[in-house]
């Protein structure tokens, strides 16, 4: 973590924060302003109870991905997409579904964060992302290249039904 240590981070944000756990370390671990934005009303009372609990402060939105926040730019964005491949009408409301299901090639929420990345980050900002190997990481790098980002694959696991990626994006300088 001493790459985010000397980034010099200002705002950090995670969609998509469930209990909260996450955000609440890297809050942690850095002294920043810390948001966290969830589409279930629940989950977000949940981030808000593990901050509190942890002696943190982290603000948490009740929304869907990062629509209500404008013209704020992150220099880390954490985001744990529903990347289960799934049909794509599964991917509505704000009930647990949220939480995994991804749609077509698990990729219909991931794809809507990436495609505006440039709008989200800093120009030093990162994004660290968890990814599903059913998600076609070959075909994100090459998206994410043809738009002036980098990406690093910084952690891989294979778990019980699940090969796992946590993929770092950055931009090209």
């Amino acid at each position: 973590m001493p790459f985010l240590k000397n980034l010099g981070v200002e705002f950090a944000v995670e969609i998509g924060s469930g209990s909260g756990v996450v955000i609440t370390a890297l809050a942690s671990f850095l002294a920043c302003a810390c948001f966290a934005t969830d589409i279930n009303p629940e989950a977000c009372q949940a981030t808000a109870e593990t901050a509190v609990l942890n002696g943190r402060k982290v603000d948490c939105v009740n929304m869907d991905l990062l629509g209500a926040f404008r013209n704020r730019l992150f220099d880390v964005l954490l985001f744990n997409p529903p990347y289960v491949v799934t049909d794509p009408c599964e991917v509505v409301g704000n009930g647990l579904n949220r939480a995994w299901a991804g749609g077509f090639h698990g990729r219909q929420v991931t794809d809507k964060v990436l495609s505006t990345l440039d709008l989200l980050l800093s120009e030093k900002g990162v994004c660290y992302m968890v990814l599903l190997k059913e998600n076609n990481i070959q075909e994100i790098q090459r998206f994410m290249n043809e738009n002036n980002f980098k990406s690093d694959v910084i952690l891989e696991r294979k778990l019980r039904g699940e090969h796992l990626y946590v993929v770092k994006f950055s931009r090209i300088l």
